[in-house]
């Protein structure tokens, strides 16, 4: 993360370091699996708020908006957005505001050390978790348990890596993932996001932004602060199991 003074306000920057914004919130849908994933998300928000008057959520690294735009069809889900990234903040605000009316709060902030007001229903992220460090995970693992109700959901949509045991299988894992998703972008003719996807993996290899888990040590993270998990799916590639993939995860507060 780089920090950059503008006129007495402190501009953070994170994802819009390595990403191009305009050209990720145009094709990052075309993601393999990307509408799947949001469609088991927003059957899980269904559930949550059946029969609730009004359900308070938070959203962490809410990027562009790109999920924050489904998670508003939800009539009675009010979210406050947040993000780390000034140009995403920026985006993110100007994108969904108009459609909003007024059911969603735009903040710039750490997902590791944010408080909300009051406690939350529920807490989302998408594609999210991965951009914080190995050596925080813990950390934001006890603080969206500290900013859940009791009984609350913590959702994740998010990509998890092949099982690794060292930094050098580390890196082969990343290379296995990223290179199935850019091949398969590739075929379906998604040629932007195939260069997004190649950025991607840089990042993760050079540990700028992107800290992708594997699936024991992403579960391991949560359970290790109380959380139950609560349902567990695989969105794809389910023919693969050695190329990691993208999952939706709930984890119930204890």
């Amino acid at each position: 993360m780089a920090d950059v003074e503008f006129g007495g306000n402190m501009q953070t920057f994170e994802m819009s370091r390595y990403i191009d914004l305009d050209l990720y919130h145009a094709v990052e849908r075309t993601h393999p699996y990307y509408v799947e994933m949001i469609d088991e998300i927003q059957r899980l928000l269904g559930e949550t708020s059946n029969g609730s008057d009004v359900l308070k959520a938070w959203e962490f690294g809410a990027g562009t908006g790109l999920a924050t735009e489904e998670f508003i069809k939800h009539e009675n889900l009010v979210i406050d957005a947040l993000d780390l990234d000034s140009d995403c903040k920026a985006i993110l605000e100007s994108h969904i505001a108009p459609k909003a009316a007024g059911r969603v709060n735009f903040i710039l902030g750490d997902a590791t050390t944010y408080k909300g007001e009051e406690p939350y229903d529920v807490v989302m992220s998408v594609f999210a978790h991965d951009h914080i460090p190995y050596e925080k995970g813990e950390d934001l693992a006890k603080n969206i348990s500290d900013n859940l109700k009791p009984g609350g959901l913590y959702i994740i949509g998010g990509e998890l890596l092949p099982f690794y045991t060292s930094e050098e299988e580390r890196q082969e894992a990343l290379h296995l993932y990223h290179g199935f998703i850019v091949s398969k972008a590739l075929r379906d003719g998604y040629f932007e996001l195939a260069q997004i996807e190649i950025n991607a993996l840089k990042s993760g290899l050079e540990k700028i932004g992107d800290f992708k888990r594997h699936e024991e040590q992403f579960e391991q993270e949560m359970l290790s602060q109380g959380f139950k998990m609560h349902t567990k799916t695989k969105l794809g590639p389910v023919d693969k199991n050695d190329v990691g993939g993208v999952f939706v995860y709930a984890f119930e507060k204890q």
